[in-house]
C-alpha cells in the first residue's frame, strides 16, 4: 500500500481522468455515427453517451479537489483511499447504468450516484474533521 497521501490522490486522479477521457470519446464516436455534431438530437447512444460524460463532469472534479484538501490537511490516507474508491467506482457504475438506458433508473446507475454521494460526504465531513481538529 502507498504510505504517502499525495501519491494515493495521484492515483486516482489518474484513474478519473483516464474514465473522464474515456466517457468523452464515446460522446466523440457518437456524433460522428450520428451525424450530430452540436446538441444529441434525436439519438438515444449519443444522448447516454452525452448524459453519462457530463455528470461526470459535474461530480469528479469537485470530490478530487476534496481530496486533495485531505492530503493538505493530513488526512488519513485510508479517508483519501476510501474516498476514491467510492467515487471511481460509482463513476464507472454510473456510466455503465447510463449506457444502457438514460430515461429509466437502472441498478448500476442508482448505486453509482449513491456511492458517488457517499464519497463527496465523507471528503466534506472528513475535510471539516482535519481542519478544525
Amino acid at each position: 500500500m502507498l504510505s504517502y497521501s499525495l501519491e494515493i490522490v495521484g492515483v486516482y486522479v489518474g484513474i478519473n481522468l483516464l474514465i473522464n477521457l474515456f466517457l468523452a470519446y464515446r460522446v466523440s464516436a457518437n456524433r460522428v455515427r450520428s451525424n450530430v455534431m452540436t446538441g444529441t438530437g434525436d439519438d438515444t447512444g449519443l444522448y447516454n453517451a452525452n448524459r453519462a460524460h457530463v455528470t461526470n463532469v459535474e461530480y469528479t472534479p469537485i470530490i478530487l479537489i476534496g481530496m486533495v484538501g485531505l492530503h493538505l490537511l493530513s488526512g488519513s490516507i485510508y479517508v483519501i483511499h476510501a474516498v476514491g474508491l467510492l467515487l471511481t467506482v460509482g463513476r464507472i457504475l454510473h456510466a455503465i447504468g447510463l449506457t444502457t438506458a438514460a430515461s429509466n433508473s437502472t441498478p448500476p446507475r442508482l448505486i453509482g450516484t449513491v456511492l458517488t454521494w457517499i464519497a463527496q460526504l465523507v471528503a466534506g465531513v472528513a475535510c471539516l474533521y482535519y481542519a478544525l481538529l
